[in-house]
């Protein structure tokens, strides 16, 4: 076997990367290295989707589950450089046993969870002393790396780790480092606090009993914001924002908060507290500091984007 391996890589000397999980992340990724001229094996258990026109094609399709890998997977794992992990939580979990029998001990692994602490813990044990580099792409793949952020907490450094954060800030993101710990405590509790402001709005209007037609036709720039955002959220994986909600102190942590910050509100409001609810803002404004002016620029330029999309709408309509 291994004189077998040590003739495929002679006669194709590009580093072999395997994706497990060809979803959106998989497929941001999968892109990225077969541009870079990697060899791309894309494992699923789903059938492949049709490949992205601006995107690599992989070399190597495998149509299994990780979490019950059949023979060719296994194979195509025993030869591969680097495994790059973009799967739910839960799979994510049940591939580290199943990735330490397969991959050689000097092989990099590559995590984009949206917390680390769980698959961390799993795996600091099992796949030690392989390289180890933990990423989240803080972005929607649809939106491409460039002027995104991708975080990437490094636990056990190696060439393949430099030469893939190399790729992902040549492709135009920006790469952040922080400790896995830092990750959970300030990315993973913002994630956590947005998607449940967007979803904790969604779920309010059916519940407010207001007709779709109504709201959708009444809503002013901001909330016809927030509705986009509802909608961006509802037309993705909801394992991926469970998963977010469900990471045991950061999502509790940022679901407390809010719920005190509405109180804090309904408080101000219920005593007729104007004073306290203008000091807030005046809070607030601090809080941001510089970056308060920058952000409303943000905002302009947003809500003008969706109001100039909802007029061309309506004069297509007519």
């Amino acid at each position: 076997m291994v004189d077998e391996q040590r003739a495929r890589h002679d006669a194709d000397p590009r580093p072999r990367v395997a994706v497990i999980g060809y979803g959106n992340v998989g497929r941001l990724f999968g892109d990225l290295l077969a541009k870079a001229a990697w060899h791309v094996t894309a494992i699923d258990p789903h059938s492949p989707p049709e490949p992205s026109p601006a995107g690599g094609v992989p070399d190597l399709r495998v149509q299994a589950d990780i979490g019950r890998p059949t023979p060719e997977l296994r194979q195509a794992l025993s030869d591969i450089d680097v495994v790059i992990v973009a799967v739910p939580e839960r799979a994510a979990l049940a591939a580290v046993d199943v990735i330490d029998e397969c991959v050689a001990h000097d092989v990099t692994i590559v995590e984009t969870l949206s917390r680390k602490a769980r698959f961390l813990q799993a795996a600091e044990d099992v796949l030690a002393p392989r390289p180890l580099v933990s990423l989240n792409p803080l972005f929607h793949p649809s939106l491409g790396w460039v002027g995104n952020t991708v975080t990437a907490s490094v636990v056990r450094g190696g060439s393949n780790v430099d030469r893939l954060l190399h790729l992902i800030g040549e492709a135009g993101a920006q790469v952040h480092h922080l400790s896995p710990g830092e990750h959970d405590r300030c990315v993973t509790v913002v994630q956590a606090v947005a998607h449940a402001v967007i979803l904790g709005f969604a779920t309010t209007l059916p519940r407010l009993g207001l007709p779709p037609a109504d709201v959708i036709a009444c809503s002013p720039p901001p909330a016809r914001a927030l509705l986009a955002l509802a909608a961006r959220v509802l037309t993705a994986n909801p394992e991926t924002y469970w998963d977010i909600q469900n990471s045991g102190e950061p999502g509790a942590t940022a679901r407390t908060a809010l719920r005190d910050s509405v109180d804090e509100l309904d408080n101000q409001v219920l005593t007729g507290d104007d004073t306290a609810f203008e000091l807030a803002f005046a809070r607030l404004r601090t809080w941001l500091g510089d970056d308060l002016d920058r952000f409303a620029d943000d905002a302009a330029h947003l809500l003008g984007a969706l109001v100039a999309r909802r007029s061309d709408s309506r004069t297509a309509d007519r």
